[in-house]
């Protein structure tokens, strides 16, 4: 958690521009319109999701250090079940042929929203990940019935609670008609998100964070390294290594992280010609050469450092001036 916020209503205003001329805001979003008149929506999202780790902060539960507003705070590491969720009436869960009494129960707990949720998708690498398939309801953890997020939640923070605890939540599922138990684990984070990326022959280059995790996949072949951008005129832009997919080898060596990549192109040589081999977000595999430019685009990376709140770059090869 990179800022602390305020307990109370906690609202997101986002402007789209279509056009730099000024103009007077609506309140209403207009969905395809052409206009090129400046539209605004507010949104709010609980405050739960906010206030369960401030009260962790502010209680100085154990954690990794981190520069808030000038004081060194630890930050409590967020236990989470890394699964995406969606809503779905009662009245639609029957006809997928859930039972009257699941109904019942659901509806006897949350009588206003009448829901059950269901799974979306799960991150890629995540403990959910070989156990939950999209579809499933989740009707229960530990027997107690769940019908929204923040019961997700409070199950998720109960097993830091409990000093027996292995990191796992009983569930109850509902799967293309029978009802099933499994036993899920959860994964703990510290909420830093991307703290190291690497710049190489023009292309941005992380291991790939949550939002990537998302979409449902990672390469089989060790993950690798993430490509997130490119600059123009580099030679991955001359070459065509573009955005949206791993670096799983290079040189015939594996780069399962960040690390091994670092070390592997540490001993590459300006104007050397390099072999690299990735896989596409679609899964697709490829090989392609590029040729190294260390004298315009020299091998660097970026490190956040949390107990100084800084980040902090370092040269790791570039062409070393001849002498005179």
């Amino acid at each position: 958690m990179g800022k602390l916020f305020h307990p109370g209503a906690f609202l997101e205003k986002i402007k789209r521009k279509k056009k730099s001329t000024k103009r007077q805001l609506t309140p209403k979003l207009k969905y395809g319109c052409s206009s090129s008149e400046d539209h605004q929506f507010v949104r709010g999202i609980p405050i739960y999701a906010i206030s369960q780790v401030l009260e962790k902060i502010i209680s100085g539960t154990p954690g990794p250090f981190r520069l808030i507003n000038g004081i060194r705070r630890p930050m409590p590491l967020v236990r989470l079940l890394e699964v995406e969720l969606y809503p779905t009436l009662l009245s639609k869960a029957r006809s997928y042929g859930l039972s009257d009494n699941w109904v019942q129960a659901l509806a006897k707990k949350d009588p206003v929203r009448r829901q059950v949720l269901r799974v979306k998708g799960c991150l890629a690498g995540s403990k959910a990940e070989k156990l939950l398939e999209q579809g499933d309801m989740i009707l229960a953890i530990n027997k107690e019935p769940i019908t929204c997020f923040l019961d997700i939640e409070n199950a998720c923070q109960k097993l830091d609670q409990s000093i027996d605890s292995d990191g796992v939540l009983n569930m109850t599922i509902f799967r293309q008609g029978k009802e099933i138990d499994l036993i899920v684990g959860t994964d703990v984070r510290d909420g830093n998100g991307s703290t190291r990326m690497v710049n190489w022959c023009g292309s941005i280059i992380q291991d790939p964070h949550s939002a990537v995790r998302a979409l449902g996949f990672l390469p089989k072949e060790g993950h690798g390294v993430y490509v997130a951008r490119w600059c123009h005129g580099s030679p991955v832009h001359r070459y065509g290594l573009y955005a949206l997919q791993w670096i799983v080898e290079v040189n015939g060596q594996p780069t399962p992280d960040l690390e091994s990549f670092i070390e592997v192109v540490k001993g590459l040589e300006d104007r050397e010609f390099v072999r690299v081999k990735t896989v596409h977000l679609n899964g697709k595999p490829r090989v392609l050469t590029l040729k190294q430019d260390l004298h315009y685009w020299p091998t660097w990376e970026l490190t956040f450092e949390p107990e100084s709140d800084t980040w902090k770059r370092r040269t790791i090869k570039a062409l070393q001036p001849t002498g005179a």
